[in-house]
């Protein structure tokens, strides 16, 4: 069994004051398996729905929905269990296939003595209704104000290194080592650099890495990635209508190329070859839906490097990252898997090792952004530009061992800049300039990066 971060989230949850949860995320991360081993091991009591492939528990929903209606109608079609206030759960599963089930979770919430947990798979996206072409829908995602929310993601590094068998007393070690700025030394180096190879050529999909655990078989787990990324294909061709089931394939089917290009800037027209002139206003909507159903990261550039980030964004410039590395490794194919294991110079790496960092950016809650200058003495290229705590952090990623990085350099003086980070191979030690770095594998461990916080919480 997998030891997963959200088996903590959901408990805080439970014990809490709390509303409906709606956990979202993309699909299979783990989110049913989670929720029914939280349920378990904290409830006398737990009713699942599955509102994807159960028509009838779909029906549930069809009449009046005042909470002792859904609850009279759900003992209805669940006989063998006891629903009852403050000792059942209730979970209701791909909730994006039925709207009126979304409704119905602002009626448990203002009722108060019920705990329901939805989930869903595509939530941020809007759905050909009953699959009809050209009909899509545009209801509300779930009663704004009334429910909490919770995203879940494929495993990230640290839980990575649990699912293989590393030690609590190993990985603390690295965190206080990450927070001091000191020195790990060469057997924590090699393990872990090891480790996070493995990571990337794994990913955090919870069937992959757990047939990598079982097995140590890398053809094996090429297996799996090749059906998750399969399934991404069909999801695209069944939450699409018409000629976007084309235009958002090409999208998704172009990140990889689009990552090896020397900026990584994603360019509309490498979609189509260059072939229309208006290729952004062509395939803006399919690749914000590749963003909305979890299977992109996008990192978008910024027109200056200070606070607030998200006010000095260029909304429609960005790259575009997968949300899972080992996903983007079996999209480049055998050769590309090759080279990373066995660290061939040949292959373009930097591509793989930005991926894995914006990954790991995105599951500990941090927004990654980029900023380039052009020209001018101040020209620069800046991988990540995050918020880390309360201060402002530039990093960089570097995948090979040439430690030159003069962008990083000139961040120096660019006043609102407080950190400097560079991700490398290397072990941790800050340099005369200021300029801190750190092993590649530290980025999986970026939280533990920030300078503790003794004001209020927000």
């Amino acid at each position: 069994m997998l030891r997963r971060k959200i088996s903590e989230r959901l408990l805080e949850w439970k014990n809490g004051k709390h509303k409906c949860l709606l956990v979202k995320g993309q699909r299979q991360v783990g989110k049913t398996y989670s929720i029914r081993q939280f349920a378990k091991e904290n409830y006398g009591n737990f009713v699942e729905y599955n509102l994807s492939t159960d028509s009838s528990a779909r029906r549930i929903f069809d009449g009046d929905l005042d909470t002792d209606s859904l609850i009279s109608a759900m003992r209805l079609f669940s006989p063998e269990v006891d629903i009852e206030p403050g000792s059942t759960l209730i979970f209701l599963d791909e909730i994006q296939e039925c709207p009126r089930a979304k409704e119905a979770l602002k009626s448990f919430t203002l009722d108060g003595r019920y705990d329901v947990i939805a989930s869903g798979s595509m939530l941020g996206v809007s759905i050909p209704r009953d699959r009809v072409e050209g009909d899509i829908q545009e209801e509300p995602l779930e009663p704004s104000g009334y429910v909490d929310h919770l995203t879940m993601y494929a495993l990230d590094f640290e839980e990575f290194c649990w699912a293989n068998g590393v030690g609590e007393e190993h990985i603390s070690r690295v965190k206080d080592c990450i927070r001091s700025r000191i020195p790990l030394g060469p057997a924590y180096v090699d393990r872990f650099s090891t480790l996070f190879r493995d990571f990337m050529l794994v990913g955090g999909m919870p069937e992959a890495v757990q047939t990598f655990v079982d097995t140590k078989d890398y053809s094996a787990v090429g297996r799996v990635q090749r059906d998750l990324v399969e399934s991404c294909r069909k999801d695209i061709n069944r939450y699409n209508a018409g000629i976007d089931r084309v235009k958002t394939l090409e999208c998704f089917e172009s990140i990889p190329a689009q990552l090896s290009q020397s900026n990584k800037k994603f360019t509309y027209s490498r979609v189509d070859g260059g072939k229309s002139r208006n290729s952004a206003t062509k395939y803006k909507g399919n690749l914000f839906w590749i963003e909305g159903a979890g299977y992109g990261n996008l990192a978008r550039s910024l027109r200056s490097v200070s606070v607030p980030l998200r006010g000095n964004e260029i909304r429609d410039q960005f790259k575009v990252y997968l949300s899972d590395t080992g996903m983007l490794m079996e999209m480049y194919g055998k050769t590309a898997k090759q080279c990373l294991y066995s660290d061939d110079v040949s292959f373009n790496q930097g591509a793989v090792t930005e991926n894995a960092v914006a990954e790991a950016l995105m599951k500990s809650g941090h927004i990654p952004r980029y900023y380039r200058k052009n020209n001018g003495p101040m020209m620069m290229e800046l991988d990540f530009v995050i918020e880390l705590g309360q201060e402002l952090a530039v990093l960089e990623v570097k995948s090979g061992k040439d430690r030159d990085a003069p962008s990083i350099t000139k961040a120096s003086m660019i006043p609102d800049v407080k950190r400097r980070i560079s991700f490398e191979r290397t072990d941790i030690f800050v340099s005369e300039d200021g300029i801190e770095h750190y092993p590649l594998f530290a980025a999986g461990f970026v939280k533990d990066m920030e300078k503790e916080w003794e004001g209020p919480a927000f």
